[in-house]
């Protein structure tokens, strides 16, 4: 349960982390954040289980080899002694999956913090548990399982209760914000926006634009060439939805919808969806000035 707990208010972290950043074209916000409670409750039921599956293949192996530890030492057996076994195996772990990651792509001594990276967080998301674990099933105290499945629901409602309170007080005194799409002028459309890749939009300040190479989309995602025409563009202003502007292009076949703004005020970009939204799948081009 303990490991079910940590996976929902990590996965709750993540979704307030991610407020302050362009989501799938930017529909998050705000209004996102509903969506996301719901999928927390879902990955509550699903992390119980997956925790379940965890206590018994690598939670409580740690306790027993904790107490066998104890055993061999002629040391009491303690918490100490159990979250020092968890940082031992920890450590190893980290060195095994390390070992096996880095000779795939070592681009330098900087790649090297992998392994502490690694030690650090499975210690702080094992040992938790693994305390918990041994707490339950001390011999010594009567009832000890049901006072520490009490005290881990609780403290994960608590825990949980506390990191969505920080997050809101968090947004809402402005010390981070939700990330909201750049509000440009058609003066900051004016130039020329490119994919990377040879492809490339020229908006021009008497409302025409130039496409050279731009990508073209079937409705399935697949690339159905590249596109090379001259057309109209206007910026229309949205009241009332997440996007304060929509980009339109007109004469110029293959590339008349579909257009929004993303990025940001100082890096912003002109995007159009490969196949379904559903997809997140976008061909993004950037301003170039």
């Amino acid at each position: 349960m303990a490991i079910g707990a940590e996976a929902v208010i990590a996965a709750l972290v993540g979704i307030l982390y991610s407020l302050q950043f362009e989501s799938h074209g930017g529909e998050g916000g705000l209004g996102w954040l509903f969506g996301a409670v719901f999928a927390l409750v879902l990955l509550a039921v699903i992390s119980t289980i997956a925790g379940l599956v965890g206590s018994a293949t690598a939670v409580l192996p740690l306790v027993l080899l904790g107490r066998a530890v104890a055993r061999r030492t002629g040391r009491r057996d303690s918490w100490r002694l159990t979250l020092a076994t968890v940082a031992v195996v920890a450590v190893a772990l980290a060195l095994l999956i390390g070992s096996c990651i880095l000779p795939a792509g070592f681009d330098g001594p900087g790649d090297l913090l992998v392994y502490p990276v690694l030690a650090l967080g499975l210690i702080i998301g094992s040992a938790p548990a693994t305390l918990y674990a041994r707490a339950a099933g001390n011999p010594g105290k009567p009832g000890a399982r049901w006072r520490v499945l009490g005290s881990v629901a609780l403290g994960g409602l608590g825990l949980l209760a506390v990191t969505l309170a920080a997050g809101a007080a968090a947004y809402g005194s402005g010390v981070l914000k939700v990330y909201e799409p750049p509000r440009l002028t058609e003066a900051d459309m004016v130039g020329t926006w490119t994919d990377g890749d040879g492809g490339s939009l020229r908006f021009e300040a008497d409302g025409t634009v130039t496409a050279k190479g731009v990508n073209e989309y079937g409705a399935t995602g697949e690339r159905a060439g590249a596109r090379d025409c001259t057309g109209k563009w206007q910026l229309t202003e949205n009241e009332g939805v997440d996007r304060p502007y929509e980009l339109g292009i007109a004469d110029c076949e293959g590339l008349s919808f579909g257009w929004d703004i993303g990025g940001t005020e100082e890096h912003p970009t002109v995007f159009t969806w490969i196949g379904e939204p559903d997809s997140g799948e976008r061909y993004v081009l950037a301003r170039q000035r």
